[in-house]
């Protein structure tokens, strides 16, 4: 691909206020339905992240939470591009006045081996969630679902509620947080946005309570949805596993899709099992899978909902292809408008 870069040693930095005025959610939901098909044919190389443990995440939470600093490289073949998004997480952060999450994406072009762009990573992030929620969300719920719960009223509640509007006839929504500020001020950006009525609900339980789709996103450490709370032909959208959701669900609901097997597998039975809030080693396997999106649902080779009354969820960490993949969009739109500031690292 081409660009107008001015010299080998110079890259584009896209802020991340550009990332938002650029990336809409349309735009980005597309590039993640691509990224989910070309995973599944093949065509990306990528690797589970490699996670730096600042602390022993087993014992006792530090003040600031329990550090982690990870990387996430993939390689998307169709657009000759590779990236690395190199993420930091301490989830008590903000009680010392920085963010609980920051990432920056690193964006390289595979003609030349040369990079071509620094992206805000944590923009990247909340767009791609919402974004490969709603794409599980595309073959897993009902395709008239128009009640929408959002447990969590942060960047990626915004950003699941604005990509689930682009393919749902939603017609109301219902919100949660458990800083009523908070929901406050979401219920009035999203209802202004969408052009539905957001109703900020007292708690979790009566916020599903009619739900088509339900979207679980905080940062709880512990599960805040129950499965009995769950009622019949709702889909629930896991951003963070079984961290903040009730593990039943896993087993108790007619359909339980990971994103990717290869990403995924990693907390339920991997190396990272026993370290997700609510999931305790052994209590859940492959088995209990019906089945991945890339490889298996999104291709037809399983089916995705098959009656009204399912219950179904899907749960996904993230893979770095998807991040990859929108920030190589990112720097592809910041060409086109102009945005984004050269620097010359060499």
């Amino acid at each position: 691909m081409t660009s107008d870069r001015r010299g080998p040693g110079e890259i584009l930095v896209v802020s991340r206020s550009e990332v938002d005025s650029l990336l809409s959610p349309a735009r980005c939901l597309e590039r993640c339905l691509e990224t989910f098909r070309w995973v599944g044919e093949g065509q990306i190389e990528q690797t589970n992240p490699v996670n730096l443990y600042i602390h022993d995440r087993l014992g006792p939470e530090p003040p600031f939470g329990h550090g982690v600093v990870q990387a996430f490289p993939a390689m998307i073949r169709p657009l000759d591009r590779a990236a690395v998004k190199w993420l930091s997480s301490f989830r008590m952060n903000p009680k010392r006045g920085l963010p609980a999450i920051s990432a920056l994406d690193l964006v390289t072009d595979t003609d030349t081996g040369m990079p071509l762009a620094l992206v805000d990573g944590t923009s990247v992030t909340n767009a791609r969630t919402g974004g490969h929620s709603t794409v599980g969300a595309m073959y897993l719920a009902r395709p008239d679902s128009s009640r929408l719960a959002i447990i969590g009223c942060g960047h990626e509640g915004r950003t699941h509620a604005l990509t689930l509007n682009e393919r749902f006839p939603l017609e109301q929504v219902v919100a949660f947080d458990i800083y009523e500020q908070q929901a406050n001020r979401f219920a009035d950006e999203i209802s202004a946005r969408i052009g539905v009525p957001v109703v900020v609900a007292p708690d979790v339980e009566t916020a599903v309570a009619d739900a088509d789709i339900i979207c679980v996103v905080t940062t709880a450490p512990r599960p805040v949805l129950m499965e009995e709370w769950v009622p019949a032909g709702a889909h629930v959208c896991a951003a963070t596993g079984f961290r903040d959701v009730d593990p039943a669900c896993a087993t108790s609901f007619d359909k339980w899709a990971v994103g990717w097997y290869g990403r995924d597998l990693a907390w339920v039975e991997g190396e990272e099992v026993g370290r997700i809030g609510g999931l305790r080693p052994g209590a859940l396997s492959r088995a209990d899978i019906f089945g991945d999106i890339a490889t298996e649902i999104m291709p037809g080779h399983k089916p995705g909902r098959e009656d009204d009354r399912e219950r179904t969820i899907m749960t996904h960490m993230g893979m770095p292809a998807l991040d990859a993949a929108v920030a190589s969009l990112v720097y592809d739109l910041a060409l086109e408008a102009g945005a984004g500031t050269w620097i010359e690292v060499f």
